[in-house]
């Protein structure tokens, strides 16, 4: 073997070992993943809320000091009980995710419903791209089940998590029904080649943008950042720009809903799409708080 040859495998050795562990650790996660999702509440649900609410008190101060500024207008009491439903709905994330390693088509269908999509197939059918803006709300990886329910490609832009195994996770989950992840970075060459302009381009808007970036606004009585990246991008692909709703229904899964935020993207000022979006989204977490990922430092 040549010298060359010892280098690339050397190169390549870390990545296998990180593949293998993942591989390993990710099988019994798997195997829970059979269970009925009834029964992953009552034994990993139960045990998960315990252990982040009442034992490691997962970033509890993070999360009371959020609610606790974003809702100025409601009493100490009324603030600890919305703390408290927030970590049994973070609790229901985590069993819902688990499930989602390996719940059926079928099954995974009858749960996430979408009640509007006559407005996706007005523009599909005007080849029009559609960016759709959401939040941390709700069960937001649910929506992987949207190419077996849409007749059109469905994507979603992301950045790639600093942690490479459970970036494979995430990515096995979110590509399982025909959805294809595009890097946020490659989003704009990648849809202006495309050679059918209908598609809908999921983008979580409400994440951190970094220092010095992004748009200002007064989200939830605070003066917050949001990512502007998802109007950029509308502007360069002249796209349709949406935002989605999530709402619990009484069948353990979701509603999506779709609303239209502007058909004219190059015509709106600048921020005026990311505060459209901001607006939406505050009002959809004061109808119900406790489904936003109160847990992120997001103000700081």
């Amino acid at each position: 073997m040549t010298m060359n040859g010892r280098i690339r495998i050397r190169a390549r050795w870390p990545a296998v070992w990180e593949r293998a562990v993942c591989g390993v650790m990710l099988f019994p996660v798997f195997l829970l993943s059979r269970l009925p999702q009834p029964l992953l509440w009552a034994t990993i649900g139960r045990c998960c809320y315990f252990f982040i609410y009442s034992f490691a008190r997962y970033r509890y101060q993070v999360v009371v000091q959020n609610l606790s500024r974003s809702f100025p207008e409601k009493p100490y009491g009324e603030i600890y009980l919305l703390a408290k439903d927030f970590y049994r709905h973070f609790s229901g994330f985590v069993v819902e995710m688990i499930k989602s390693l390996s719940i059926s088509r079928r099954e995974l269908a009858g749960r996430v419903h979408v009640v509007n999509a006559d407005v996706l197939y007005r523009y599909r059918d005007e080849a029009r791209p559609m960016v759709a803006l959401l939040g941390h709300y709700g069960n937001w990886e649910s929506l992987n089940i949207l190419p077996s329910k849409l007749q059109m490609p469905v994507n979603a832009l992301y950045k790639p998590l600093s942690n490479p195994s459970l970036g494979r996770i995430v990515m096995r989950i979110r590509t399982r029904f025909g959805m294809q992840l595009i890097p946020a970075g490659r989003a704009v060459r990648q849809l202006m080649g495309a050679k059918s302009g209908a598609s809908l381009n999921l983008f979580i808007a409400d994440q951190f943008p970094g220092r010095g970036k992004g748009h200002r606004m007064e989200l939830l009585h605070q003066p917050t950042t949001l990512f502007d990246g998802a109007e950029k991008l509308a502007k360069a692909i002249d796209a349709v720009v949406l935002y989605v709703e999530l709402e619990k229904n009484t069948d353990s899964g979701w509603n999506v809903h779709f609303s239209l935020i502007t058909d004219r993207p190059n015509e709106t000022a600048e921020g005026q799409i990311t505060e459209s979006f901001g607006r939406r989204l505050q009002q959809t977490i004061q109808k119900q708080p406790a489904y936003w990922l109160w847990s992120h430092k997001r103000w700081k």
